[in-house]
């Protein structure tokens, strides 16, 4: 049983972990895009103010567009990883809540075992030091 809780609790600790990254990679990917929309509008506002011909312009527009696009696929994708960490969180949590019921059974079990030994022991002392007075007292009684 013990065995079984501690795999459990490992494959929750894989999976909060796999979740993290994923997390941590949604982070990196937004913000990744937010430089390339910020450096692309900057680059429009620049060739705007130059003198850049229409057709660019339109050209320059489409693409900055799409970044925004790319942009706002990388916020919804870190809301879903966002959303996925509690869950996790709260999987890895109860099964190592789970594993420590088990280790405390466990636990409870061995000092129930070695209190009942120590009762057994002590029993068997007890009926051995009975046996032995009528002889020691037989042995006083000779001297």
């Amino acid at each position: 049983m013990l065995t079984l809780r501690q795999r459990q609790e490992h494959l929750a600790m894989e999976r909060y972990s796999h979740v993290l990254l994923a997390r941590q990679r949604a982070t990196e990917t937004l913000a990744l895009a937010d430089r390339e929309r910020v450096q692309a509008a900057a680059a429009l506002g620049t060739r705007l103010k130059a003198g850049m011909p229409a057709a660019h312009a339109v050209m320059e527009q489409a693409h900055y567009r799409s970044l925004e696009t790319r942009r706002q696929g990388a916020q919804q994708a870190l809301v879903v990883a966002e959303n996925a960490v509690a869950p996790a969180l709260k999987g890895m949590l109860d099964a190592r809540r789970k594993r420590e019921v088990v280790e405390k059974c466990i636990e409870r079990q061995r000092e129930r075992h070695a209190h009942d030994e120590e009762v057994q022991e002590r029993k068997m002392l007890d009926e051995l030091a009975s046996r032995r007075m009528p002889l020691v007292r037989s042995w006083a009684g000779n001297n």
